[in-house]
Protein backbone atom coordinates (compact mmCIF):
# COMPACT_ATOMS: atom_id res chain seq x y z
CA UNK A 1 0.00 0.00 0.00
CA UNK A 2 1.27 3.46 -0.77
CA UNK A 3 -0.16 6.84 -2.28
CA UNK A 4 0.79 5.50 -5.85
CA UNK A 5 -1.64 2.55 -5.43
CA UNK A 6 -5.00 2.72 -5.01
CA UNK A 7 -6.46 0.13 -1.98
CA UNK A 8 -10.43 1.10 -0.94
CA UNK A 9 -11.47 -0.90 2.15
CA UNK A 10 -14.25 -3.32 1.42
CA UNK A 11 -17.05 -4.72 3.15
CA UNK A 12 -19.58 -7.77 3.62
CA UNK A 13 -22.36 -8.60 5.53
CA UNK A 14 -22.00 -9.16 9.51
CA UNK A 15 -22.26 -12.29 10.31
CA UNK A 16 -25.79 -13.58 11.91
CA UNK A 17 -23.72 -14.76 14.98
CA UNK A 18 -21.61 -11.31 15.32
CA UNK A 19 -24.74 -9.42 14.80
CA UNK A 20 -26.98 -11.41 17.63
CA UNK A 21 -23.76 -10.94 19.56
CA UNK A 22 -23.04 -6.91 18.92
CA UNK A 23 -26.55 -5.62 18.46
CA UNK A 24 -28.60 -7.44 20.65
CA UNK A 25 -30.71 -4.28 21.54
CA UNK A 26 -34.21 -3.39 19.25
CA UNK A 27 -35.63 -0.02 19.32
CA UNK A 28 -38.98 0.99 18.77
CA UNK A 29 -38.72 1.46 15.21
CA UNK A 30 -37.19 -2.41 15.02
CA UNK A 31 -33.99 -1.09 14.33
CA UNK A 32 -30.83 -3.16 15.76
CA UNK A 33 -28.05 -1.86 17.84
CA UNK A 34 -25.08 -1.42 20.39
CA UNK A 35 -23.96 0.85 22.87
CA UNK A 36 -20.58 2.40 21.97
CA UNK A 37 -17.92 4.08 24.15
CA UNK A 38 -18.56 8.07 24.20
CA UNK A 39 -15.65 8.61 26.78
CA UNK A 40 -12.82 10.81 25.09
CA UNK A 41 -9.71 8.33 25.21
CA UNK A 42 -7.03 11.50 26.21
CA UNK A 43 -7.67 14.42 28.61
CA UNK A 44 -9.54 16.97 26.80
CA UNK A 45 -10.56 19.87 29.35
CA UNK A 46 -12.34 21.41 26.74
CA UNK A 47 -15.13 18.76 26.68
CA UNK A 48 -15.41 18.53 30.30
CA UNK A 49 -18.99 19.06 30.46
CA UNK A 50 -22.17 18.28 32.25
CA UNK A 51 -24.86 17.06 29.75
CA UNK A 52 -28.82 16.55 31.64
CA UNK A 53 -27.68 16.18 34.47
CA UNK A 54 -24.52 13.51 33.47
CA UNK A 55 -21.23 14.37 35.05
CA UNK A 56 -18.95 13.90 31.78
CA UNK A 57 -15.79 11.14 32.38
CA UNK A 58 -12.35 11.52 33.85
CA UNK A 59 -10.97 12.59 30.48
CA UNK A 60 -14.25 14.51 28.92
CA UNK A 61 -16.42 13.27 26.35
CA UNK A 62 -15.59 12.23 23.00
CA UNK A 63 -17.63 15.18 21.09
CA UNK A 64 -18.40 18.78 21.78
CA UNK A 65 -21.28 19.87 23.22
CA UNK A 66 -22.91 20.70 19.62
CA UNK A 67 -22.16 17.64 18.28
CA UNK A 68 -23.35 15.82 21.55
CA UNK A 69 -26.75 17.99 21.32
CA UNK A 70 -26.83 17.16 17.60
CA UNK A 71 -26.71 13.30 18.42
CA UNK A 72 -29.47 13.62 21.38
CA UNK A 73 -31.86 14.95 18.33
CA UNK A 74 -31.22 12.34 16.29
CA UNK A 75 -32.09 10.05 18.89
CA UNK A 76 -28.47 8.33 19.10
CA UNK A 77 -27.32 9.00 22.84
CA UNK A 78 -28.38 6.58 25.15
CA UNK A 79 -29.59 8.01 28.46
CA UNK A 80 -28.90 5.39 32.07
CA UNK A 81 -31.78 5.42 34.59
CA UNK A 82 -28.97 5.74 36.76
CA UNK A 83 -27.43 9.36 36.25
CA UNK A 84 -24.56 8.22 37.44
CA UNK A 85 -23.79 6.10 34.95
CA UNK A 86 -22.15 7.03 31.45
CA UNK A 87 -24.08 8.32 28.30
CA UNK A 88 -23.41 5.84 25.75
CA UNK A 89 -23.35 6.62 21.58
CA UNK A 90 -26.13 4.64 20.16
CA UNK A 91 -24.80 2.96 16.29
CA UNK A 92 -27.00 1.39 14.28
CA UNK A 93 -26.65 -1.96 12.55
CA UNK A 94 -28.22 -1.02 9.27
CA UNK A 95 -26.02 2.66 9.03
CA UNK A 96 -22.44 0.23 9.28
CA UNK A 97 -21.17 -1.05 5.83
CA UNK A 98 -20.84 -4.50 7.13
CA UNK A 99 -17.50 -6.27 8.27
CA UNK A 100 -14.44 -5.26 7.12
CA UNK A 101 -13.28 -7.78 4.63
CA UNK A 102 -9.89 -9.06 5.49
CA UNK A 103 -7.73 -11.72 3.44
CA UNK A 104 -9.89 -14.38 3.69
CA UNK A 105 -13.10 -14.42 1.14
CA UNK A 106 -15.17 -16.94 1.84
CA UNK A 107 -18.30 -15.30 1.04
CA UNK A 108 -18.67 -15.01 -2.60
CA UNK A 109 -19.81 -18.47 -3.52
CA UNK A 110 -18.22 -20.35 -6.71
CA UNK A 111 -20.09 -20.86 -10.00
CA UNK A 112 -22.22 -23.94 -9.57
CA UNK A 113 -23.73 -26.06 -12.27
CA UNK A 114 -27.67 -24.23 -11.16
CA UNK A 115 -25.70 -20.65 -11.14
CA UNK A 116 -27.81 -18.31 -13.41
CA UNK A 117 -24.56 -16.38 -14.29
CA UNK A 118 -22.83 -19.73 -15.51
CA UNK A 119 -21.80 -20.09 -19.14
CA UNK A 120 -20.14 -23.08 -19.54
CA UNK A 121 -16.40 -21.49 -19.54
CA UNK A 122 -14.39 -24.27 -17.47
CA UNK A 123 -12.59 -20.73 -15.55
CA UNK A 124 -15.41 -18.67 -15.03
CA UNK A 125 -15.58 -16.46 -12.09
CA UNK A 126 -18.44 -14.97 -9.89
CA UNK A 127 -19.15 -11.47 -11.33
CA UNK A 128 -19.24 -10.67 -7.45
CA UNK A 129 -15.61 -11.71 -6.57
CA UNK A 130 -14.18 -9.11 -10.01
CA UNK A 131 -16.92 -6.50 -8.92
CA UNK A 132 -14.74 -6.43 -5.06
CA UNK A 133 -11.23 -6.79 -6.78
CA UNK A 134 -12.13 -3.96 -9.10
CA UNK A 135 -14.14 -1.70 -6.17
CA UNK A 136 -10.82 -2.08 -3.79
CA UNK A 137 -8.04 -2.03 -6.90
CA UNK A 138 -9.21 1.25 -8.69
CA UNK A 139 -11.83 4.37 -9.06
CA UNK A 140 -14.21 5.30 -11.18
CA UNK A 141 -13.21 6.65 -14.30
CA UNK A 142 -9.90 4.40 -14.09
CA UNK A 143 -8.99 1.42 -17.26
CA UNK A 144 -9.22 -2.04 -16.29
CA UNK A 145 -7.19 -4.29 -18.70
CA UNK A 146 -7.64 -7.93 -18.46
CA UNK A 147 -4.97 -9.81 -21.19
CA UNK A 148 -6.77 -13.30 -20.71
CA UNK A 149 -10.73 -12.08 -20.73
CA UNK A 150 -12.20 -15.07 -21.23
CA UNK A 151 -15.72 -15.14 -21.07
CA UNK A 152 -15.72 -11.55 -20.22
CA UNK A 153 -16.50 -11.01 -15.99
CA UNK A 154 -13.99 -8.64 -15.18
CA UNK A 155 -14.94 -6.54 -18.36
CA UNK A 156 -18.65 -6.98 -17.26
CA UNK A 157 -17.67 -5.62 -13.40
CA UNK A 158 -15.45 -2.98 -14.69
CA UNK A 159 -18.77 -1.79 -17.14
CA UNK A 160 -21.03 -2.11 -14.31
CA UNK A 161 -18.55 0.14 -12.18
CA UNK A 162 -18.05 2.88 -14.60
CA UNK A 163 -14.49 1.99 -15.27
CA UNK A 164 -12.75 2.15 -18.62
CA UNK A 165 -11.48 -1.21 -19.66
CA UNK A 166 -9.95 -3.50 -22.86
CA UNK A 167 -9.93 -7.18 -23.18
CA UNK A 168 -7.63 -9.11 -24.67
CA UNK A 169 -7.81 -13.23 -25.91
CA UNK A 170 -6.64 -15.37 -28.48
CA UNK A 171 -9.34 -18.08 -28.38
CA UNK A 172 -12.66 -17.25 -31.09
CA UNK A 173 -14.61 -18.99 -28.74
CA UNK A 174 -13.58 -16.15 -25.74
CA UNK A 175 -14.00 -12.95 -28.49
CA UNK A 176 -17.62 -14.26 -29.20
CA UNK A 177 -18.36 -15.43 -25.65
CA UNK A 178 -17.08 -11.70 -24.72
CA UNK A 179 -19.51 -10.48 -27.39
CA UNK A 180 -22.84 -12.11 -26.31
CA UNK A 181 -22.14 -11.21 -22.58
CA UNK A 182 -21.76 -7.66 -23.31
CA UNK A 183 -24.13 -7.24 -25.36
CA UNK A 184 -27.11 -9.36 -22.83
CA UNK A 185 -25.55 -7.17 -19.68
CA UNK A 186 -25.70 -3.64 -21.59
CA UNK A 187 -28.37 -3.80 -23.95
CA UNK A 188 -28.73 -0.82 -26.30
CA UNK A 189 -26.21 0.38 -25.05
CA UNK A 190 -23.43 -2.10 -26.38
CA UNK A 191 -23.18 -0.19 -29.64
CA UNK A 192 -19.74 1.56 -28.21
CA UNK A 193 -18.11 -1.44 -27.86
CA UNK A 194 -15.42 -2.04 -30.26
CA UNK A 195 -13.94 -5.65 -31.56
CA UNK A 196 -10.55 -5.65 -33.31
CA UNK A 197 -9.55 -8.19 -34.70
CA UNK A 198 -5.95 -6.71 -36.06
CA UNK A 199 -3.24 -6.73 -33.43
CA UNK A 200 -2.75 -2.62 -32.48
CA UNK A 201 0.74 -1.12 -33.42
CA UNK A 202 2.95 0.02 -30.99
CA UNK A 203 3.40 4.08 -31.09
CA UNK A 204 6.19 4.19 -28.09
CA UNK A 205 8.80 2.48 -29.49
CA UNK A 206 10.23 4.96 -32.21
CA UNK A 207 12.63 3.69 -35.47
CA UNK A 208 13.49 0.08 -34.28
CA UNK A 209 17.10 -1.50 -35.70
CA UNK A 210 16.84 -4.18 -37.91
CA UNK A 211 15.55 -6.89 -35.83
CA UNK A 212 18.64 -8.86 -36.64
CA UNK A 213 20.93 -7.04 -35.13
CA UNK A 214 19.64 -8.76 -31.74
CA UNK A 215 20.75 -11.90 -32.43
CA UNK A 216 23.62 -11.73 -29.91
CA UNK A 217 21.90 -10.74 -27.41
CA UNK A 218 18.76 -13.67 -27.85
CA UNK A 219 21.53 -15.99 -28.10
CA UNK A 220 22.92 -15.23 -24.59
CA UNK A 221 19.20 -14.83 -23.10
CA UNK A 222 18.67 -17.86 -24.51
CA UNK A 223 21.86 -19.68 -23.45
CA UNK A 224 22.49 -20.95 -27.13
CA UNK A 225 18.77 -23.03 -26.42
CA UNK A 226 16.27 -22.67 -29.32
CA UNK A 227 12.69 -21.77 -28.28
CA UNK A 228 11.11 -24.10 -29.94
CA UNK A 229 12.68 -27.93 -29.92
CA UNK A 230 14.67 -26.69 -26.57
CA UNK A 231 17.96 -28.37 -28.07
CA UNK A 232 21.13 -26.64 -27.40
CA UNK A 233 22.28 -25.24 -31.28
CA UNK A 234 25.87 -23.18 -31.83
CA UNK A 235 25.64 -19.77 -33.27
CA UNK A 236 25.81 -20.15 -36.56
CA UNK A 237 22.76 -22.52 -36.63
CA UNK A 238 20.42 -19.91 -34.92
CA UNK A 239 18.03 -17.44 -36.69
CA UNK A 240 15.69 -14.99 -35.43
CA UNK A 241 12.25 -15.45 -35.15
CA UNK A 242 9.27 -12.97 -34.22
CA UNK A 243 6.96 -14.69 -31.39
CA UNK A 244 3.99 -12.82 -33.04
CA UNK A 245 4.86 -13.24 -37.27
CA UNK A 246 4.96 -10.00 -38.69
CA UNK A 247 2.33 -11.48 -40.67
CA UNK A 248 -0.38 -11.45 -37.68
CA UNK A 249 0.89 -8.03 -36.36
CA UNK A 250 4.01 -8.53 -34.81
CA UNK A 251 7.03 -5.83 -34.69
CA UNK A 252 10.28 -5.96 -34.48
CA UNK A 253 10.45 -5.08 -30.51
CA UNK A 254 13.31 -6.70 -28.99
CA UNK A 255 10.00 -8.66 -26.49
CA UNK A 256 8.77 -10.14 -29.45
CA UNK A 257 11.91 -12.08 -30.93
CA UNK A 258 13.76 -15.03 -30.07
CA UNK A 259 15.83 -17.77 -31.71
CA UNK A 260 15.31 -21.00 -33.09
CA UNK A 261 17.13 -23.44 -35.10
CA UNK A 262 16.80 -23.46 -38.86
CA UNK A 263 14.22 -26.77 -38.53
CA UNK A 264 12.28 -25.01 -36.02
CA UNK A 265 12.02 -22.04 -37.84
CA UNK A 266 11.00 -23.41 -40.84
CA UNK A 267 8.04 -25.68 -39.10
CA UNK A 268 6.72 -22.32 -37.47
CA UNK A 269 5.99 -20.40 -40.34
CA UNK A 270 3.32 -18.28 -39.86
CA UNK A 271 2.13 -19.65 -36.50
CA UNK A 272 2.03 -17.82 -33.49
CA UNK A 273 4.58 -19.45 -30.49
CA UNK A 274 1.72 -20.68 -28.56
CA UNK A 275 0.50 -23.09 -31.31
CA UNK A 276 4.25 -23.76 -32.30
CA UNK A 277 4.49 -25.34 -29.31
CA UNK A 278 1.50 -27.00 -28.80
CA UNK A 279 2.52 -28.63 -32.46
CA UNK A 280 6.01 -29.42 -31.47
CA UNK A 281 4.51 -31.31 -28.41
CA UNK A 282 1.58 -33.12 -30.09
CA UNK A 283 4.26 -34.03 -32.17
CA UNK A 284 6.71 -35.39 -29.72
CA UNK A 285 9.73 -32.64 -30.48
CA UNK A 286 9.30 -31.01 -26.92
CA UNK A 287 8.03 -32.92 -24.39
Amino acid sequence: KSSENVLNRQYRASNPAYIASKFNKVNDQGRRYQLDNLTSPSPRPNLMYEYKGYQPPKNGWAVSRERMEQMDREGRVHFPADKSKRLRRIRFLDELPGETVDSLWDDIPPINSRAQERLGYPTQKPVALLDRIIRASSNPGDTILDPFCGCATALVAADRLDREWAGIDLSPLAARLVLKRLRDDRGPLFDDVHHREDVPARTDLGDLPNYRTHKHTLFGRQEGICAGCRVLFPFRNMTVDHVIPRSRGGQDNFDNLQLLCAACNSMKGARSQEEFVARLKAEGIRP
